[in-house]
């Protein structure tokens, strides 16, 4: 087995994004719950073999090093934040208060096009302690049955978790994607409204546990992550 991460679903200018990657990477395992813990950025356009036993996968380089484990685990999503229904968003996302450090981000990107990136673009809710955006998936990221695929669904709950966890940093501080635990119970259709709703939980030392769950515009959870950023 083996994966490539096309350059098109970058998040830094020179690696994959980490959702995306993760994502990738825990479809090939048989877990309902997926953990994928990144040792390393995921390198674009290059053929990444795959190792597995007993239901851990490891994605190495083409010298053996690891980038990503992948593996199945019991987790209880069950303090996730309420789906924001009946609340407006803050025009301006939160990265107009700080600067982007990935601007060409598949995810959140504000450089990518319509159509090409996600463009989700994390706004405060006021009177609530988390951010949220309205997604609406574009066709090319659904297969035959119309679904979306499920490691864009991961790549739409990483970035929102990041700017989350990014309110904990310091100025000039920047973090990256360190684990991700995701589960989806069922994933949009083209066209189809959603909202992600993410949060910060707390930082110990490096390390900010975040999270970030999608729900469709009436508040019917589709899909939730936890993540834990390093920061660099």
């Amino acid at each position: 087995m083996a994966l490539t991460f096309p350059a098109r679903f970058n998040g830094p200018p020179d690696s994959a994004n980490g959702g995306y990657a993760s994502g990738a990477l825990a479809q090939l395992a048989p877990g309902e719950t997926m953990e994928v813990t990144l040792r390393r950025p995921p390198p674009l356009n290059v053929l990444l073999p795959i190792d597995s036993a007993d239901n851990r996968y490891t994605l190495t380089d083409q010298q053996g090093e690891t980038i990503a484990v992948a593996e199945p685990v019991t987790e209880k999503f069950d303090d996730l934040e309420p789906p924001v229904v009946g609340f407006e968003f803050d025009t301006q996302p939160v990265f107009a208060d700080r600067e982007h450090p990935f601007r060409t981000c598949f995810t959140c990107g504000p450089d990518r096009a319509p159509g090409d990136g996600l463009r989700i673009f994390s706004r405060r809710v006021p009177g609530r302690d988390v951010l949220a955006d309205r997604w609406t998936p574009d066709a090319s990221l659904t297969g035959a049955d119309g679904l979306v695929h499920p490691e864009f669904v991961w790549a739409a709950l990483d970035c929102p978790s990041g700017w989350a966890a990014y309110d904990q940093l310091a100025s000039g501080e920047i973090a990256v994607l360190g684990r991700m635990t995701a589960t989806i119970h069922r994933r949009p259709i083209a066209h189809e409204p959603c909202q992600i709703v993410s949060w910060a939980r707390e930082r110990d030392g490096r390390k900010i546990k975040a999270g970030a769950a999608l729900y469709t515009t009436a508040g019917e959870l589709m899909a939730a992550a936890r993540t834990v950023w390093i920061s660099l």
